[in-house]
């Protein structure tokens, strides 16, 4: 059964701008996302995926909460680094042009 379902977009050239502040990427990431060397479209597309997640969850989580990784198959997956009732949730992450955007779905029963 879904849970809930939850969206986010953002403007690559705002995740640019921030990143020129060191500290936001401490922030926004975990130290396991931050060692993968990521440009402003990658952390973009982090950044989304990590809204849509708290979104689709439907409660109040911090950055540092949730981690975005690459399951077994490459596909991104997010890791609840706190304790959330949780089922599933499906992510997906597009780019296109300026733009990042991301959509989760949290399933469960």
């Amino acid at each position: 059964m879904i849970r809930g379902l939850g969206i986010d977009v953002i403007e690559v050239g705002r995740i640019e701008q921030a990143m020129r502040n060191p500290r936001f990427l401490r922030r926004i990431l975990t130290e396991t996302e931050r060692q993968a060397g990521l440009n402003a479209q990658s952390v973009a597309g982090l950044w989304a995926a990590k809204e849509a997640t708290a979104k689709a969850i439907g409660t109040h989580l911090a950055w540092q909460d949730v981690e975005i990784y690459k399951n077994g198959e490459g596909a991104p997956q997010p890791r609840i680094l706190r304790d959330v009732p949780l089922g599933t949730v499906h992510l997906s992450i597009s780019h296109e042009r300026g733009l990042a955007a991301a959509v989760a779905i949290w399933e469960g029963e």
